[in-house]
C-alpha cells in the first residue's frame, strides 16, 4: 500500500528453496521430525508482493520468518537475499506487529481491567500524539541514514501519511487517547505504527479479525501448509486451482468465508420465553469520561435466561465497554442506578436454576466471576503463560471461578471452594471432573482431528483427550489456546456466557468442532444465556428462526433489531 523507496532489483526479498525441510530450533538431525517441507515449491516473496499465510501451519511459516527455526539445508543467500545482498541486517528492516498486550510478553498475567480505572501519567496521551512522536524518531534515524545509504528509506510524506490514517480509518481517533482506543482500533493504530517506521517487510499476526474479508483485495498471493502440504503462489491460483484440487467437495467455503458452516440442529428449548428469570437488567446505562467524552448514553438492554443475543456494532461504538459493565469490570458499573447482574451461581446440575439479581456492588466479585463465563480477546492477551505454564485441565478448571491461578491437583481432579458444606463437597466435585472430562472431549483434539464431526457423546474422555488434558497451555498453538479457554467459559455453566470474537485464530476443524457442539444441545443449558460478539454475521451459530436476537450498539447508543 505505502512502499518504500529503496530502489528493488530482481532479488527477494524472502527465498525459501525448494525441497527444504524446516525443523524447531533444538533439533538435532535429519532424523527429527521437520515442522514443514517445502516440496517442489520455490517460494519467493518479492517487494510488491502482499502475502497471507493460511492453513493449519501457518505458525511454522511465521516462526521461520521471524528466526525461529532451523532451514535445512542452508539457504545459500539466506532467507533473505536482498538484505544479504545489501550486507544488511534483515530483522532491522522487518517489522513484526502482534496483537497480543506487551505487558504479557514474558507470560505473567497482567490486569487487562486496569484500563477502565485512573488515569495515570502519559495515558491521557492521544493517537495523533503518538504518531508525531514516531515521525520524529524517524526524522532523527533519517538524520543519521539516508536514503542513499539504503538503511533507511526516507520519512513517509504528508500526502501518504493523510491517506494511511484515512484507509485505516483512523483520521476521527486522533485527538482520542489511547487507553480509550477499543479493540478494532488499537489493532488498527498498530499497523499504521509499523508503516510509519518504513520497514521493507511488514508481518501481521492475526490481524483480519478486524476485517469483515478473511482474504481482503489487497492480498495478491497465498502460502498454504497444512501437515505435509505446502504451496505458495497468486491469490486467483489458489481459489482458482489448488482449492479445487486439495480440499474435497464442500469444504471450500471456508476458505472463500473463513468459516465453517456447522451443522444444522435446534438445542432442546431454548427459545427465549417473555416470562423467563432477567440473568442480567440495564436501564438506562451511561458511561461518560473527563466529564465529556460519551462512550455509552441511557443504554437499557435485558438478557433472559435462554436467550442468544448477537451484539454488534463497529470498533468504537462501546462494545467492549457495554461488556465490561455486565462482567463488573468497569469500575463506573459499581455507580450505575440501575444495573443488575447475577450474584449467585449453581455449582452442580444447574436445571431449574433461578439467579436472584443485585447491584453492582452488592456482588463480592469472585461470586460474579463464577456467575459469568467469558472469552474475550482481552482475556485470551492476559491469560498467564509463564513457563512451563499450567496444563490444559488446570487451565480449564479456573473456570469454575472464573480465576486465573490453577488449584493444581493434576489431571482428572477437581477443587472445591470453602463455602459448600461437607456433605456437598463431593457432589460438587464430581461433577466438576465430569464436566472437565466432557468439554475436553467435546472439543479436544479428536472433535477437530477428521472433517466430519460427531456429535454423539462419547464413553468417557479417549486416551488423545487424556494426553491433551496434560500437555501444558504453553505447548499449544494460539488456536488451540483459544479451544482451551473456551473450554474455560463452558465448563462451570454459568447463567451468562459472553463469547466475543470466539473464532479469531482457530483453525478450520476447530471451528467446525465448536459450531457442530454449540448446535448439539449439549454446550449451554436452558437456563444459560449467551451473548456474541461478532462482526461477522454469518459466525453466530444460531438463526433468527432459531430465536436468535440482535442488539446493536452505535456511537454510544443500544437498540434491539
Amino acid at each position: 500500500m505505502f512502499p518504500s523507496r529503496v530502489v528493488r532489483q530482481s532479488i527477494p526479498l524472502i527465498h525459501i528453496p525448494r525441497n527444504s525441510a524446516v525443523y524447531a530450533l533444538g533439533a538435532a538431525n535429519k532424523r527429527s521430525k521437520p515442522l514443514f517441507e517445502t516440496g517442489s515449491v520455490d517460494w519467493s516473496v518479492d517487494a510488491k508482493d502482499s502475502w497471507a499465510l493460511v492453513g493449519r501451519g501457518k505458525g511454522h511459516i511465521f516462526q521461520t520468518l521471524l528466526g525461529h527455526t532451523r532451514v535445512s539445508p542452508t539457504p545459500p543467500d539466506s532467507l533473505y537475499p536482498k538484505f544479504k545482498s545489501l550486507d544488511q541486517d534483515a530483522f532491522s528492516r522487518l517489522k513484526f506487529v502482534s496483537f497480543r498486550h506487551s505487558a504479557s510478553s514474558a507470560g505473567e498475567f497482567y490486569d487487562y481491567t486496569a484500563r477502565y480505572g485512573a488515569m495515570r501519567d502519559g495515558d491521557d496521551k492521544t493517537l495523533g500524539e503518538r504518531f508525531d512522536e514516531i515521525l520524529q524518531e524517524e526524522r532523527v534515524h533519517m538524520s543519521e541514514h539516508t536514503p542513499e545509504d539504503g538503511q533507511h528509506p526516507g520519512l513517509i510524506e504528508e500526502r501518504e501519511y493523510r491517506e494511511l490514517l484515512e484507509s485505516l480509518g483512523l483520521t476521527p481517533l486522533l485527538t482520542v487517547p489511547l487507553i480509550a482506543l477499543s479493540n478494532g482500533q488499537t489493532r488498527r493504530a498498530r499497523i499504521a505504527r509499523a508503516i510509519l517506521r518504513r520497514p521493507d517487510i511488514i508481518l501481521l499476526d492475526e490481524p483480519l479479525s478486524i476485517l469483515k474479508d478473511v482474504t481482503p483485495a489487497f492480498v495478491s498471493h497465498i502460502a498454504f501448509l497444512e501437515k505435509d502440504t505446502f504451496w505458495a503462489g497468486p491469490r486467483d491460483e489458489f481459489f482458482g486451482d489448488f482449492v479445487k484440487r486439495h480440499f474435497k467437495e464442500g469444504n471450500t467455503e471456508v476458505w472463500a468465508n473463513g468459516f465453517g458452516t456447522g451443522s444444522a440442529g435446534t438445542p432442546k428449548g431454548w427459545k427465549t420465553r417473555e416470562d423467563a428469570p432477567l440473568v442480567v437488567d440495564l436501564q438506562g446505562v451511561n458511561v461518560v469520561y473527563q466529564g465529556k467524552r460519551k462512550i455509552l448514553d441511557q443504554i437499557s438492554w435485558q438478557i433472559r435466561q435462554g436467550d442468544r443475543w448477537h451484539l454488534k456494532g463497529q470498533n468504537g461504538s462501546g462494545k467492549t465497554t457495554l461488556l465490561s459493565l455486565i462482567t463488573g469490570d468497569h469500575p463506573q458499573s459499581y455507580v450505575q442506578k440501575h444495573l443488575l447482574l447475577p450474584p449467585t451461581f449453581s455449582p452442580t446440575s444447574p436445571q431449574g436454576f433461578t439467579p436472584t439479581l443485585a447491584h453492582r456492588k452488592r456482588i463480592p466479585t469472585p461470586v460474579l466471576k463464577s456467575s459469568i463465563g467469558v472469552l474475550s480477546p482481552e482475556l485470551f492477551d492476559a491469560f498467564p503463560r509463564r513457563e512451563p505454564g499450567m496444563s490444559v485441565w488446570d487451565a480449564v478448571q479456573t473456570g469454575f471461578g472464573g480465576v486465573f491461578v490453577p488449584a493444581g491437583e493434576g489431571v482428572g481432579m477437581a477443587s472445591v471452594d470453602d463455602i459448600f458444606e461437607d456433605g456437598k463437597r463431593d457432589e460438587v466435585r464430581e461433577w466438576r471432573v465430569k464436566r472437565c472430562w466432557e468439554v475436553l472431549e467435546a472439543l479436544g483434539p479428536n472433535s477437530w482431528a477428521d472433517k466430519q464431526v460427531s456429535q454423539t457423546p462419547g464413553e468417557g474422555a479417549s486416551e488423545a483427550t487424556e494426553a491433551f488434558a496434560a500437555r501444558p497451555i504453553t505447548s499449544l498453538t494460539q488456536g488451540e489456546q483459544r479451544v482451551v479457554l473456551l473450554m474455560r467459559a463452558l465448563v462451570g455453566r454459568a447463567p451468562l456466557v459472553i463469547l466475543d470474537e470466539v473464532w479469531s485464530g482457530m483453525e478450520e476443524g476447530m471451528i467446525n468442532a465448536v459450531k457442530a457442539y454449540f448446535k448439539s444441545g449439549r454446550a449451554f443449558g436452558d437456563h444459560q444465556a449467551v451473548v456474541v460478539v461478532t462482526h461477522w454475521e454469518e459466525e453466530v451459530p444460531w438463526t433468527r428462526e432459531e430465536g436468535l436476537q440482535s442488539f446493536r450498539l452505535e456511537k454510544g447508543y443500544g437498540k434491539t433489531e
